[in-house]
């Protein structure tokens, strides 16, 4: 399991940043809003899995919010 790092608003901000030893304070870019009022969520991995399929999409990764 890999794990990445995200605001826990109701519009998440996700951030790209270097992880080493030059790390500072302030040194991200922000990469993009997920607002989480705009898209459905589902309580198991089972109904977003039946959704994805709906929708046709060929491959997805499940992220637990």
């Amino acid at each position: 399991m890999s794990y990445v790092l995200a605001t826990t608003h109701n519009k998440v901000q996700w951030y790209e940043f270097k992880f080493d030893a030059s790390i500072k304070e302030g040194d991200f870019i922000l990469l993009d809003n997920l607002d989480l009022y705009e898209v459905p969520c589902f309580g198991d991995k089972e109904t977003a899995k039946l959704a994805a399929l709906a929708l046709g999409l060929k491959t997805w990764r499940y992220v637990k919010i």
